[in-house]
Formats: structure tokens, C-alpha cells, sequence
């Protein structure tokens, strides 16, 4: 058995004790109602009387609002309970109606309606409280755990009926003891008000049930929260309504375009995981969008103009030169071959560049194929003795190169690329290194390029010594 079918049956089998509880009382009432001719009992006749049919309701608004949802009903049918409650709100409102009319008239017409009061009825109203006391506190246990809107109103409905036969025996005390003729009366005028005072609070609450009325305090609540949450950026917008026992909560968060599609589902989840700590029985949906961030680089806006495109870049450098900033970088084009339409296309992102980032002053674009095509390569390093000769020549003339190793020639899609490691004293920093690597790609380049005009590039992967 499921959850759900779990708690509907909970909520079921305590309702039916309820029906039970009523059908006693509203006998025991009835026979009080009988022999005395009290008005303010017969109050608590109909009362009672109408919890019964108050119980079959809620027996059966319980039973459908149990059901899944569906293609008609997407939240379920949990919102059922509160047409329940504000059903069991009209009834009471019926029954003050007519114990109003009746209160007036035994005031001013019929005055001599004569109240027998006696030990029974007493005990007799002492006994329904007794029951109503246990159910209530029965009823509003078990609508807490379940989240249910018909439980609680019944819950609320009997606490009522506690109090009004409280003021129904204190008027009929006053009778018996010939305090006042018209306690009786005014008992049941009192008991009214307590009935339409408890079903306009309860009327309330179901309305805002059936409003989507959010929880005071808990939009600002979870959008604080929300916030506090790394990579969140800000809330474009969200939603809280309520079905039932269940809150649900669509919400839009802002991510830094930056962050790559895992990292930012990764930031959804934990949005999601937060809101459910906060609200117990939650149902969440997050959606993200990507936005420009203040801690952005100018690269980082050059790679993310480029990227619209559909298009990768590398080695992006932006310096700065008294008050102008320059930028270089390199675009893959994989869409064409022809260098017309190439250049057009950079031309259009060059312009789009130096628009939406107007700091940059000159801006030069180089143009390069695709890094992802997989070429067949051939390795021509066995038959490439002249130009690993001159590798090392080169080489031997830098200090800062201890030693070398894993040199590799190949063809790749007739143009050739070399590939080596080189041993740098650990002393070095990154930067040194990487001006010593640069130089010495570009010398291995230059002194080769004339008997090779095929040589594509040279790659030098830097390595430290040992301490």
C-alpha cells in the first residue's frame, strides 16, 4: 500500500469514529431536547444533528480527494475538502438562521414557553462534551499529520460544540435557579454567534484554500533561502499555491551563462532540496536561464558572442595599451571551406564583438578550422630524421630545456605537426615557462618551415624537474 493510500485511510477510519461519536451524541441530545423544552438544547439537537450529515460529508470528500491525479485534474483532487468545509459552513449558518428566529420569537412572543430542567439533562449535555473533547482532540491530531482541510474543519466544528453547550448549561442553570427566565434563550442566541463566529474563520481559511492564498510569511521565506544558495544569481520569478496537504512551488532561478549545463542542474538540485527541507510535502519544479553576470571578463563575453554563433574560439587575449584595450583571438569555422563566406561570418562577429563590448578597441580575428574534426593521421615519425635532428639542434641552444623526450611527427590531412615533451628546472614559474615554450615552438616553426612548408605547428608539453 502506498503513502497516499496510507493517509487517506487514516483519514477515512477517524471520520467514521467521528460519524459514530455524532449519531450518540445527537440521541442523547434529542432525548434532553425531549423533556426539558430548551431551547439552547435543542440548539445543540441540530447542531449535533448536523454534524452527522457534516461526518458523511467529509467521509466522502475525503474518499475522492484521495484520488491521483489525472489528465483532467494535473494537482489532484485534494481541494475537494475545502468545498467540503465551506458545505459544512452553509449548513450551520441555515441552522443559526433558524435558532435565531426561534430565540426572538420565544423573547418577544411567546413568553411563556415553560424549561424543564432536571439532573439528566445535564449529565446528558456532560456526556456530549466529554465525546466532542475526545474526537476534537483526535480529529485535529490526525488532520495535522495529514495535511487535511475536512478534518480540521470538523476538529474546529466540535471544539465549537464544546463551548456551546458549555453557555447552554450555564443558561440553564440560571433558569433553574430562577435567576432568569430567558437564560435559556439568550443561551442559544450566544451559541449561535459562536457557530457563525467559527464558520466565518473557517469559511475564511477554505476560501483561501480554494485561492491559492499563500502561507504568511513563507514567499519571502523561500525566496531568502533560495538566495542564499551558491550559483544562484537572482529569481526571475516563482509561484506557491496549495492543493490540499500539498504545497507547490514553480520557480525560475538566474545562473551565470558561464556555468556549464551539469553545474547549473547541480545548482537546480540543491534549489530543490532546500525548498523541501523548508516545506514539508512539497512539490517543486525549477527552471533555469542563463544571465551576464558583474564578474565577467571581457574574454569570458568574447567566448560567450562567439558561442551564439554556434562556433568555438581559443586563445583569446585582450591587453591593454595606455586607455585602449586590444583583443586577439582564434575562430573555429566548421560550417563552410570557402574563405569569402569565412570571412564574412567573422566580419559579422567581429561586429557584434565591439557592439555589445564597447571597451574594446581593436579587435583581431584569426581564422581556424575545426579542432574537433577527427583526421586520418599517419605517424611519419620513423621517417622523419631531418626534422627531428633539427628539433634538437634547436633545442640545445635554449639552457632552460634539462631534457627532452617522445618526439612525434605526423601527417595529418597532408599537413604536418610535431609534438614533444620538455624538462624545465622546477624553479621556473608558469609564466617563465610559458615564454620559454612560445619562443621555442616558434623557432622549431621558423627553421623548418622553409623545407617544410606542409609543418601545420608545434606543440611543446612542459614539464618540471625533480627537486
Amino acid at each position: 500500500m502506498t503513502e497516499a493510500a496510507d493517509i487517506s485511510k487514516k483519514k477515512i477510519k477517524v471520520a467514521q469514529h467521528s460519524l459514530y461519536a455524532a449519531v450518540v451524541i445527537t440521541l442523547i441530545k434529542l432525548l434532553a431536547a425531549y423533556f426539558s423544552g430548551s431551547l439552547g438544547v435543542l440548539s445543540e439537537v441540530f447542531n449535533s444533528a448536523i454534524d452527522i450529515f457534516v461526518c458523511l460529508v467529509t467521509i466522502l470528500s475525503i474518499k475522492y480527494s484521495s484520488r491521483p491525479p489525472d489528465i483532467d485534474h494535473n494537482y489532484g483532487h485534494e481541494k475537494v475538502e475545502s468545498f467540503s468545509a465551506l458545505f459544512q459552513v452553509f449548513i450551520l449558518f441555515l441552522t443559526c438562521s433558524y435558532i435565531i428566529y426561534e430565540a426572538i420569537n420565544r423573547l418577544f412572543i411567546n413568553k411563556d414557553i415553560e424549561i424543564k430542567v432536571n439532573i439528566w439533562i445535564f449529565l446528558a449535555l456532560i456526556i456530549s462534551m466529554v465525546i466532542d473533547f475526545i474526537r476534537a482532540r483526535i480529529l485535529r491530531k490526525v488532520a495535522a499529520e495529514t495535511k487535511s482541510n475536512a478534518l480540521e474543519a470538523d476538529a474546529l466544528h466540535f471544539s465549537s460544540d464544546i463551548l456551546s453547550s458549555g453557555v447552554v448549561i450555564i443558561g440553564l442553570i440560571l433558569v433553574y435557579l430562577d435567576i432568569s427566565k430567558t437564560a435559556d434563550t439568550i443561551a442559544a442566541l450566544v451559541v449561535s454567534g459562536i457557530i457563525i463566529y467559527m464558520g466565518f474563520k473557517l469559511s475564511k481559511k477554505s476560501i483561501d484554500s480554494l485561492m491559492d492564498r499563500v502561507p504568511a510569511g513563507l514567499y519571502e521565506k523561500v525566496k531568502y533561502e533560495t538566495l542564499l544558495i551558491k550559483g544562484v544569481e537572482d529569481i526571475k520569478s516563482y509561484r506557491i499555491r496549495s492543493s490540499g496537504s500539498k504545497i507547490y512551488i514553480d520557480m525560475v532561478i538566474l545562473i551565470s551563462r558561464l556555468v556549464p549545463f551539469s553545474k547549473a542542474h547541480d545548482i537546480m538540485d540543491s534549489v530543490e532540496k532546500k525548498i523541501t527541507e523548508l516545506i514539508e510535502n512539497a512539490d517543486v519544479v525549477i527552471h533555469s536561464e542563463p544571465v551576464e553576470t558583474k564578474n565577467e571578463t571581457i574574454n569570458d563575453k568574447i567566448r560567450m558572442t562567439v558561442n551564439e554563433y554556434g562556433l568555438k574560439c581559443h586563445d583569446i587575449y585582450s591587453h591593454k595599451i595606455d586607455n585602449e584595450i586590444y583583443s586577439e583571438l582564434h575562430i573555429e569555422v566548421d560550417k563552410t571551406n570557402d574563405l569569402t563566406k569565412a570571412h564574412s561570418m567573422i566580419t559579422e562577429i567581429e561586429e557584434k564583438i565591439k557592439k555589445e563590448i564597447d571597451v574594446i578597441s581593436h579587435l583581431k580575428i584569426h581564422i581556424d578550422e575545426p579542432s574537433e574534426i577527427v583526421f586520418d593521421t599517419k605517424d611519419i615519425t620513423k621517417d622523419s630524421h631531418e626534422i627531428i635532428r633539427k628539433v634538437y639542434n634547436t633545442l640545445s641552444e635554449c639552457s632552460d630545456v634539462i631534457s627532452s623526450s617522445d618526439i612525434q611527427v605526423i601527417s595529418t590531412n597532408g599537413k604536418i605537426r610535431i609534438s614533444l615533451n620538455c624538462v624545465f628546472n622546477y624553479i621556473h614559474s608558469f609564466d617563465e615557462v610559458h615564454d620559454i615554450v612560445t619562443v621555442l615552438e616558434s623557432k622549431i616553426y621558423l627553421n623548418l618551415k622553409e623545407n617544410y612548408p606542409k609543418l601545420s605547428n608545434v606543440i611543446i608539453h612542459a614539464e618540471p624537474s625533480n627537486k
